[in-house]
């Protein structure tokens, strides 16, 4: 179990929270829209205005475009195999026979690309594909896919489903949101976004780290200047 949970850490989360902030910072209307959502739905200041808190459930319940972008980052880039032992003779969909005894591998990069379940756009990244209509207020609010589950499955599905998952989204999110809400962050070389092409020489891995680094230069927003940030886990 531990050593489930190192791999997880290490090999996943990190990679997550890296395309996570590639593919916000590279979009500004994005960027924009993330951080409107989380000062006004998940962010409390002091009444002296010198320190801000992140509220950790509120993020996680009302930042729908946020948690949107998490579970779209993971469709382009978790691209492990779920794998299973043919238990018994069957054929799917009345032509494919599985005899019993074979392997059966499952690649989340085809189930994840697939037109049949998410569309002509499928190679495009658009988080609002997991969300419905846009509210009264300018927000998304639903949270569920708007198709079918068994196309999504960066976690895996089944009795092998990630214990862990919630977690994973969770911690991505917190660290996406403080980066975005503390800081601006541009390529170095003052040029455009370049997102990285994933570097595939990891069989521990499920969401592979870039093949280079990115060099970028940060800077703190002039209007946190002086705030402390907190967070809790309200």
């Amino acid at each position: 179990m531990e050593l489930g949970a190192l791999f997880g850490i290490l090999a996943n989360i990190m990679s997550t929270v890296f395309y996570t902030l590639m593919h916000i910072l590279s979009n500004k209307e994005l960027l924009r829209r993330i951080r409107t959502e989380l000062e006004e739905r998940a962010v409390t200041r002091s009444s002296d205005g010198l320190t801000q808190t992140l509220k950790v459930m509120a993020m996680r319940n009302d930042c729908h475009l946020l948690h949107a972008t998490v579970k779209e980052v993971l469709r382009h880039h978790a691209r492990g195999s779920s794998v299973r032992l043919v238990r018994e003779d069957m054929l799917l969909d009345g032509k494919y026979l599985l005899r019993k005894g074979m392997v059966v591998q499952m690649p989340m990069s085809v189930i994840h690309g697939s037109h049949q379940a998410w569309g002509e756009d499928a190679g495009s990244f658009r988080p609002e594909r997991f969300m419905a209509d846009v509210s009264k207020d300018g927000f998304m609010n639903a949270k569920q896919t708007t198709t079918s589950g068994h196309a999504f499955r960066p976690f895996g599905g089944g009795t092998s489903l990630c214990p862990g998952r919630h977690v994973a989204i969770l911690e991505t999110m917190a660290v996406a949101a403080l980066v975005v809400l503390r800081f601006d962050v541009t390529p170095a070389d003052g040029g455009p976004w370049r997102i990285p092409e994933p570097k595939q020489d990891n069989l521990a891995a499920n969401v592979f780290p870039p093949e280079r680094d990115v060099r970028v230069k940060i800077e703190s927003r002039t209007e946190n200047l002086g705030v402390e940030w907190k967070f809790v886990m309200d």
